[in-house]
């Protein structure tokens, strides 16, 4: 399973409250941020939505992550979450913890295989069109294609930035020419907190199971 541990630059630390968990982070200028966490928070715009935003906050983070050899399910968490079958063979398939690729589809598009973000990134991994065909997914829109496209994409993003989650995200998140062009993480608070929603998720549902959800029926994200 991918290791995760985030460096001086944005350290994630759990806390709880009644309707969120809280998620504590100290960039580095030393100043602390707290993020939470709302499991029915909904997605945010995603793939190269962030392109184009002014930069701001300079929130940076860096990780050490080693990508797994294999996925690893834990004992006993719940795996009746919508499309999870599909998820299971990404898992196999990549060598991607299936937490992690299930935290993706929460986040990008709560499970809605047929949301469409403004920069027009498609269905439950939130893929572009150039990164769908690279990906050799000829239908954005049919879950399974689109599961393992994204899935595929991740693992050679994490391939790519030597097993650090942090950069496959953001890269996955803004796209690989933003995070060549800052040389890391982008100044985008908006990919910052998409970095955090998923590493957070995606340790919850790697401790305490993934909650089950109806499938949502195709929508277009404003």
């Amino acid at each position: 399973m991918l290791g995760i541990a985030l460096s001086a630059g944005g350290v994630l630390l759990p806390g709880k409250t009644a309707s969120a968990e809280v998620f504590r982070y100290v960039d580095r200028d030393g100043k602390a941020h707290e993020v939470e966490v709302h499991d029915d928070a909904p997605a945010p715009p995603s793939a190269a939505a962030a392109e184009g935003q002014p930069a701001s906050g300079g929130a940076t983070a860096a990780a050490g992550a080693t990508a797994g050899a294999r996925a690893v399910v834990v004992v006993g968490a719940t795996l009746d979450f919508p499309y999870a079958e599909h998820a299971r063979e990404a898992a196999r398939l990549y060598a991607l913890p299936v937490e992690l690729i299930a935290a993706v589809m929460k986040v990008e598009s709560g499970f809605d295989p047929g949301a469409v973000s403004r920069a027009g990134a498609m269905g439950l991994m939130q893929l572009m069109r150039s990164t769908a065909l690279d990906m050799r997914v000829v239908d954005p829109f049919d879950p399974r294609q689109n599961v393992l496209g994204g899935a595929r994409h991740l693992r050679i993003l994490v391939n790519a930035y030597g097993g650090d989650l942090v950069l496959a995200l953001a890269a996955y998140h803004a796209g690989p020419g933003t995070v060549a062009r800052y040389g890391g993480v982008p100044p985008y608070p908006e990919t910052y907190r998409y970095i955090t929603r998923v590493i957070a998720l995606y340790h919850r549902y790697r401790d305490r199971g993934i909650p089950p959800a109806a499938p949502a029926t195709r929508t277009v994200v404003l």
